[in-house]
């Protein structure tokens, strides 16, 4: 009777292997290859700083020119644009002012035509210079196409500021 229970035993234990799974080589693993996660760099895009050397006017109609001037304090370092008029004044819809500081920063502001009215000469925007040379760049906006091109935008003013 001791061959029973020996039986069983081994049954047993081959049942218990079969499930163990441990009847077999197991294959051989094979690495999985880790992601090497790459970065590319976009090319940064400079712009390039804004010039102070002046460039020519727009050459307007004669019968609608108008003029800017500019100066700088020489204590303040402050940039004085005015609205000289002109035969178009009463045509200018705006003026566009712009200063660009020897720093490379840029700053705009505008002179609007009041509702049934015309800028009036002498009107005036201040800007903060610097103690360098400052490019001062004036547009007029007409209300009309003007001359064969049919522009309304003209460059009337473009000058680089030393100081006084």
């Amino acid at each position: 009777m001791k061959t029973v229970p020996f039986f069983l035993a081994l049954a047993f234990v081959a049942v218990a292997a079969i499930f163990a799974g441990c009847t077999g080589t197991s294959p051989e693993a094979t690495p999985t290859p880790t992601p090497v996660q790459t970065t590319t760099v976009a090319p940064i895009e400079t712009t390039p700083a804004p010039s102070i050397q002046p460039e020519p006017t727009d050459e307007m109609p004669t019968n609608y020119q108008v003029k800017a001037s500019a100066r700088k304090d020489s204590i303040y370092n402050t940039i004085t644009v005015t609205f000289a008029g002109g035969m178009g004044q009463e045509n200018v819809k705006e003026i566009k002012v712009t200063v660009t500081r020897s720093d490379g920063t840029t700053e705009t502001q505008t002179m609007t035509k009041p509702s049934g009215k015309s800028l009036s000469t002498g009107e005036s925007v201040e800007f903060a210079g610097t103690a360098k040379q400052d490019r001062i760049q004036v547009w007029a906006t007409m209300d009309r196409p003007l001359g064969a091109d049919g522009k309304t935008v003209f460059k009337i003013y473009d000058s680089a500021l030393p100081l006084e």
